[in-house]
């Protein structure tokens, strides 16, 4: 990934360079860990969460989100050879997995749709924690980040989100390697060879250019430019530095040394996931408490009153889900934040598929009107077209509970058709939900070209953030999705605070990129913003089917496609 780009996605330096140079630098070189998730070559071929790990071994897998290019598929795949061939040893690259062990406990206590075929997923729980600590040694310059962003290039944005940005990388829908080919190749240089001894004296025609042209057809036909991301992350200073270093220094010590053989892919057949597990019982049974790891030993003698800062007046506490450990806390977390809210909750989220939580809101909002609480609590949930069918189901629960049944079309139709037959209500409608003390909303976020002719010309946003905000007063930001998977089966990071000014200044911040108004003054209601959000959802998705600009990055949340077998 190039970090900072100029006119495109490889124009700059790219972060694996710069961790490079850090790490070899004659003055000063800096001591590199990586702690990566990996849990063998099936999740390596499935997820792409690592690309070119395997260096030159295997066949391309490309990213996330589709094939790089043969330029950038090959500095992958040279780097973790370099690094995992130890010739740059101040690069310490561990991986580690969550072990398969933990996922009965982690999922016994969990209300969750499945099917078989989902289920095989949660075999392969994630460490899914996003955190940077640079400098931990020297309290004075040390900074951490508890972060929502990947570290891949297809993940690169800018807040404008800018229409088919090419600074976002080009992607293939095919892999640019194999589409050229061994034969083609050879096509080319026998071409290009004639090109050169004869036809100049014929033609007069340039030279050389058989492989570019079918290169740039090859692009023309199958290239894409990445879509855009929308994700949040935090800057932290102070004491909370301490908590970060311990999360990782455990997290080190549970790690591996990573490898690019193919042993790891031994562990894809039924005798290899048999011995692994068998493997994993016998560590479990033989596991002893776990002493002081060795780089937190080694950094013990540094304390939080360290990194105490002049004036420093926040509060943040780390939370996490950790499986291995039986905890839970960002779940907590996010019920509390939902418990102490009396006027406002802000969701940017890029699954909202935990039914437990939206029972939770449901039952707090009751018990305020219970106790003569006449306000509204006011709901914003910004999440993105769910990318597999199979989790279309869960988000219909959330959607259903809140009265916004009728943004998921097939769901909507089907709930409707069982009422009737059934002669029963349908599904709760916004006003009822009004008249119960909360009124929701349901967006996702887009652009747009600046002069749109077609559909063509807009393309959603895809929200990876994981960020909520409550009354102006109290925030959380992190790794952790409002699913099943990141409040129980996966390891996550998240920071909450009651930092106050922090709170309201992340709330302008997103209310103005999402609307381009940033919302009323700390801890003013939020009834006219709510309904200025509700029209604005609605012109851009009026505008979007008529050919119109859009105006902010909003439009109303809607699935239109029936809803495949759940996953978790």
């Amino acid at each position: 990934m190039v970090l900072v780009r100029n006119g495109g996605a490889e124009d700059g330096m790219r972060y694996g360079e710069l961790l490079k140079q850090l790490a070899t630098r004659k003055d000063n070189p800096v001591i590199v860990r990586l702690l990566l998730w990996h849990d063998d070559a099936a999740t390596y071929f499935h997820v792409k969460n690592n690309p070119g790990y395997y260096g030159g071994r295997v066949p391309t897998i490309g990213g996330y989100a589709g094939f790089f290019s043969e330029t950038h598929d090959q500095y992958n795949r040279e780097w973790f050879e370099e690094v995992i061939a130890g010739k740059m040893p101040n690069i310490k690259l561990q991986v580690r997995e969550v072990a398969l062990e933990f996922r009965g406990p982690a999922l016994e206590d969990e209300n969750y749709k499945s099917s078989f075929m989902g289920t095989i997923g949660s075999i392969y729980p994630t460490h899914h924690q996003k955190m940077v600590l640079i400098d931990y040694e020297t309290p004075d310059r040390a900074v951490g980040y508890v972060m929502g962003h990947n570290s891949t290039t297809d993940f690169w944005d800018t807040v404008d989100h800018r229409f088919q940005d090419t600074r976002r990388e080009t992607l293939y829908k095919k892999n640019p390697t194999e589409a050229v080919g061994q034969l083609a190749n050879v096509m080319d240089e026998v071409g290009e060879l004639y090109d050169q001894q004869v036809r100049p004296y014929l033609s007069g025609q340039p030279q050389g250019q058989r492989r570019a042209a079918r290169l740039a057809e090859f692009a023309k036909q199958h290239a894409f430019t990445a879509k855009p991301y929308q994700d949040v992350s935090l800057r932290v200073r102070g004491p909370v530095l301490c908590d970060l270093n311990h999360n990782f220094c455990y997290g080190w010590a549970e790690a591996k040394a990573a490898t690019s053989t193919l042993m790891n892919a031994l562990w894809m057949t039924p005798p290899g996931l048999m011995v692994k597990a068998a493997l994993a019982v016998a560590k479990a049974i033989d596991t002893k408490p776990q002493s002081v790891p060795a780089l937190a030993q080694s950094r013990k003698h540094i304390k939080a009153a360290d990194f105490t800062l002049p004036g420093g007046q926040h509060s943040a506490q780390l939370m996490r889900t950790y499986p291995a450990h039986k905890e839970k806390s960002i779940k907590e977390c996010y019920a509390n934040l939902t418990r102490l809210t009396e006027h406002y909750i802000f969701f940017q989220n890029q699954y909202i598929q935990y039914e437990d939580w939206v029972t939770h809101l449901t039952n707090c909002a009751a018990k305020l009107r219970e106790a003569g609480y006449t306000k509204p609590i006011y709901v914003f949930i910004l999440t993105s077209t769910p990318e597999s069918n199979g989790m279309d189901l869960a988000t219909y629960d959330i959607a259903r509970q809140l009265g916004q049944s009728d943004t998921m079309t097939a769901e909507h139709a089907r709930a409707l058709e069982c009422a009737k037959r059934s002669k029963k209500k349908g599904p709760i409608t916004a006003e009822a939900m009004a008249d119960k003390g909360i009124r929701a909303l349901m967006a996702s976020m887009w652009s747009g070209a600046m002069q749109p002719k077609s559909a063509a010309d807009y393309e959603e946003t895809y929200i990876h953030a994981k960020v909520a905000i409550v009354d102006d007063a109290a925030f959380t930001v992190g790794s952790a999705n409002l699913n099943v998977r990141s409040m129980a089966l996966d390891s996550e990071l998240n920071l909450l605070s009651q930092a106050m000014d922090v709170a309201f200044d992340l709330r302008k911040k997103l209310f103005k990129q999402c609307s381009n108004n940033e919302g009323p003054a700390q801890f003013g209601d939020m009834k006219e913003t709510f309904e200025k959000w509700l029209v604005l959802m609605k012109d851009n998705t009026d505008a979007m089917a008529k050919g119109r600009p859009l105006t902010g990055q909003i439009a109303t949340f809607h699935v239109d496609r029936q809803p495949g077998f759940p996953v978790i």
